[in-house]
C-alpha cells in the first residue's frame, strides 16, 4: 500500500501541474514543451513533498491510526515547510540554472496536491477497501498483541478468532480468507494442525504466517517471545548476511554528514561551552563508558546536563536534552568510528553487564555499531536506566517480568534494527529524528 500511495501521489501531483499550467496559461491551451520545462522544477519539488510526508509518517500507514487525530496538523507543517523551501529553491535557483518560476502556480498546485493526501488518506482509513480477511488460530500474547493492533488497521479484518483447530467450522471455505495467522506454538507442538493448514489453506493458495513472524511485520520490533528462545534468534540474525557495501557506504555517509555538520555545529557548540561555563558553573564536556561494537568498551563525549554526582538537570540541561543539544561533541565519535549516525544508542556499560545477566539475548544489540539515534528512540519512550549494584530480589517470576518490562521492548526494537538495517532505514530514521527535535511525536510506544 506504501507503493500504491506514492504512485497516485506522482500521478495526482503531475495531473495538477499540468492542470494549472494550462488554466493559467496565457493562451489558456496545452503546451507540453512548456509542461516539460516546468518540470525541471516540479520534479525536486515533488521529491521534497514526499520526504516531507515521509517524515510525518502519511506513508506508515501502520502507524496512521494514530495519526489520523492529528493529520490536518501534520499536514499542514509538512505543507507550510515544503512551500517556503521550494519557493526559497525557486527564487535562488532561478539565477543559477535558469529555470521557470511558477510562483502562484506552485501555490496552488501544493494546496491542490495536499488537500488531495489528506482526502485519500481519510477515504482509505473509513471505506476499508483491498480489505484483507484474517483468521487467527492459537493463543500467545503475541497474538493478544496483534489482534488489538489490528483493529486500528483500516486493510485488516479478522473474520473468525479460532482457539484450537477443533473449532475451526466443517464450511470454512478457503477462498474467503487471504491468510490465516497461527500460533507459533501450535505449529511446533501440533502435528495435525501443521497438515490441516497445509491441505486446507496452503495447498488453496492462503498464506500462513506464524504470530511471531507477523507481529515483527505490525510492529516493527520483535516479539518478547523471539527474544527469549536465543537459540532460534541466534540462527535467524546469522542467516544475514554481512553486506559489505552497505558498511561502506554508512562509513562514507558518517564521514560526509559530520564533516558537513562541523562548521554549524562548532559555532553553536562554542556558544554552549561558555554558557555552560558561565550560567551553570560546571565542566561543560564529560565523557560517559558506553557498550560499543560487539560489545566493546568506547567513551562517549557530551556536553553536560546534570549537576555533577547527581540527577538533577542543571539550568541549561533541560534546554539542551529538549533539542539533543547535548549531543552534539559525538560528531567526534562519529568520526572516530566509535558510532554511527544511525544505530541503537549506546548503554552505560555498567547497565549493558548487568542486563546480559538476566536477558540472554541483550548482547545481540551490540551486532551493530550504536548510533547517534536509533530505530528504538524513534519508537519507544526511553526506558529507566538498569544499573543496579546489589542483586535484585525477585518473589516471582511475574514480578521479574514486569521489572525488565521495558528492557525487552526496547531491545526488541534494537535487534529488528540489526536484522533489517538498510541504507532506506537508516535514512528515514535520519529524517524523522530531524522532525522530533522540532514537532512532538505522540506515536511512541509506552
Amino acid at each position: 500500500m506504501r507503493f500504491l500511495f506514492l504512485l497516485l501521489d506522482f500521478i495526482v501531483f503531475f495531473i495538477t501541474t499540468a492542470f494549472i499550467i494550462t488554466i493559467r496559461s496565457i493562451s489558456g491551451s496545452w503546451d507540453f514543451s512548456f509542461f516539460l520545462n516546468n518540470c525541471k522544477v516540479m520534479v525536486p519539488i515533488f521529491i521534497l513533498n514526499v520526504i516531507l510526508l515521509l517524515i510525518f509518517s502519511f506513508y506508515d500507514l501502520k502507524k496512521y491510526n494514530k495519526i489520523i487525530k492529528n493529520d490536518f496538523i501534520e499536514l499542514s507543517l509538512s505543507f507550510i515547510i515544503a512551500f517556503v523551501l521550494s519557493a526559497a529553491g525557486i527564487y535562488f535557483g532561478v539565477h543559477i540554472f535558469n529555470i521557470p518560476t511558477p510562483k502562484t502556480n506552485l501555490l496552488l498546485i501544493l494546496l491542490i496536491f495536499y488537500t488531495y493526501v489528506f482526502l485519500s488518506r481519510k477515504v482509505y482509513d473509513s471505506l476499508h477497501f483491498l480489505q484483507i480477511n484474517i483468521i487467527t488460530l492459537g493463543t500467545s500474547s503475541a497474538l493478544n498483541k496483534i489482534k488489538e493492533k489490528l483493529k486500528d488497521i483500516a486493510e485488516y479484518k479478522i473474520v473468525s478468532e479460532l482457539n484450537s483447530i477443533e473449532e475451526m467450522p466443517q464450511n470454512l471455505n478457503a477462498t474467503d480468507v487471504d491468510f490465516i495467522l497461527v500460533s507459533n506454538d501450535i505449529l511446533e507442538q501440533e502435528k495435525d494442525t501443521a497438515k490441516l493448514i497445509l491441505t486446507k489453506f496452503v495447498a488453496n493458495g492462503v498464506i500462513c504466517l506464524t504470530d511471531l513472524m507477523f507481529f515483527e511485520y505490525v510492529f516493527s520490533r520483535l516479539p518478547e517471545e523471539t527474544l527469549r528462545n536465543t537459540n532460534q534468534l541466534i540462527k535467524e540474525i546469522s542467516v544475514k548476511q554481512k553486506d559489505f557495501i552497505y558498511d561502506v557506504i554508512k562509513r562514507l555517509f558518517d564521514i560526509s554528514v559530520s564533516v558537513c555538520l562541523m562548521p554549524i555545529f562548532l559555532p553553536i557548540g562554542l556558544i554552549i561551552y561558555f554558557l555552560i561555563l558561565i550560567i551553570d558553573r560546571q565542566k561543560p564536556i564529560f565523557f560517559q563508558e558506553r557498550v560499543g561494537f560487539k560489545g566493546k568498551a568506547i567513551q562517549i563525549c557530551k556536553f553536560r546536563t546534570l549537576i555533577t554526582g547527581t540527577e538533577t538537570p542543571t539550568k541549561l540541561g533541560k534546554v539542551l536534552r529538549k533539542f539533543r543539544l547535548d549531543e552534539i561533541p559525538q560528531l567526534i565519535n562519529i568520526l572516530d568510528g566509535n558510532i554511527s549516525i544511525v544505530g541503537p544508542r549506546p548503554l552505560w556499560m555498567k547497565e549493558y553487564l548487568f542486563l546480559n545477566n538476566y536477558i540472554l539475548s541483550n548482547s545481540l544489540r551490540t551486532l551493530a555499531k550504536p548510533g547517534l539515534t536509533g530505530w528504538a528512540q524513534l519508537n519507544f519512550k526511553a526506558p529507566p536506566v538498569y544499573v543496579v549494584l546489589d542483586t535484585p530480589n525477585f518473589e516471582n517470576n511475574n514480578q521479574k517480568d514486569e521489572y525488565f518490562k521495558d528492557a525487552f521492548v526496547r531491545l526488541a526494537y534494537d535487534v529488528w534494527y540489526v536484522k533489517n538495517a538498510s541504507v532506506m532505514l537508516d535514512i528515514e530514521i535520519m529524517l524523522k529524528t530531524a522532525k522530533r527535535m522540532f514537532v512532538k511525536d505522540n506515536t511512541l510506544t509506552n
